[in-house]
């Protein structure tokens, strides 16, 4: 299940038709004062195993997160670390390039970072384009593939969902509660200055502009962290694992163009 703790001969073993390669993608940024900079990281990689061990279907084996992202709108804060979106997509395009070369035919790359969005859905179509005919490539990100069944769970009203907040709280700690300070949360509803524009993880809007996060918010959180427990973690995990483990399944079965000659 993971790639990293694989030897040579098992990983050649994998039906290259069947096997599904998750390649989780997350960031090193600030998570305000309660939680580590590597939290999308993180749970993406563990939202990919756990969703690998559900599904039922298909053989699903996780590549190592590659830790970095794009994230720009948190380097007013210590800690974060971003990659320009170019160099993101070609480290990952270097990742698939490879595992392409072994032969593998199916490839998921698993998103934990909403300023990633852009750079993902160019990977989609761009390596989707580079291997057609070889191998079936799709993108997503967790949490928007489980937006229903999160807004079933959720209990802060519309601004206690954006970032070190209360889903990435709970999720946080119920994976790794050793990492959660959640004595020094605070909670921020911000506001982005129109009613085209919001913060809230489940929101969706036509316009995209730049918000820098140290503007919506002074300790870097957007949202409600007053909400989570580990109780509301285990059930989001188990919310997001579904959701994905479900799509897995559905994935290992579509079939790889050919195209014309």
């Amino acid at each position: 299940m993971r790639w990293e703790e694989m030897t040579n001969p098992e990983i050649d073993r994998l039906d290259r038709d069947r096997t599904v390669l998750l390649l989780p993608l997350g960031s090193v940024e600030q998570h305000s004062n309660h939680m580590p900079v590597g939290t999308d990281s993180l749970l993406a990689h563990a939202v990919s195993l756990g969703a690998a061990g559900q599904a039922s279907r298909a053989t699903a084996v996780v590549l190592p997160p590659p830790w970095y992202g794009f994230s720009a709108h948190h380097m007013r804060f210590a800690g974060t670390v971003t990659l320009p979106p170019t160099t993101l997509i070609d480290l990952a395009a270097r990742i698939v390039d490879s595992v392409v070369g072994h032969g593998f035919r199916r490839l998921l790359i698993v998103n934990g970072h909403g300023g990633n969005g852009g750079a993902v859905d160019v990977m989609a179509s761009e390596l989707g384009h580079r291997h057609y005919g070889r191998t079936r490539i799709a993108a997503l990100t967790y949490f928007q593939l489980a937006r229903d069944e999160i807004a079933v769970l959720r209990q802060s009203p519309v601004g206690g969902m954006g970032h070190a907040c209360e889903f990435e709280t709970a999720m946080m700690m119920h994976v790794r509660p050793d990492l959660v300070k959640i004595e020094e949360a605070v909670t921020v509803y911000p506001d982005p200055g129109s009613p085209y524009l919001s913060t809230d993880l489940l929101a969706s809007s036509p316009v995209r502009t730049y918000l820098d996060f140290k503007d919506l918010s002074s300790t870097g959180v957007l949202g409600d962290p007053s909400y989570a427990s580990a109780e509301a973690g285990d059930r989001y995990f188990t919310a997001v694992v579904s959701a994905l483990a479900n799509f897995i399944d559905d994935f290992a079965g579509w079939p790889i163009p050919m195209g014309s000659q």
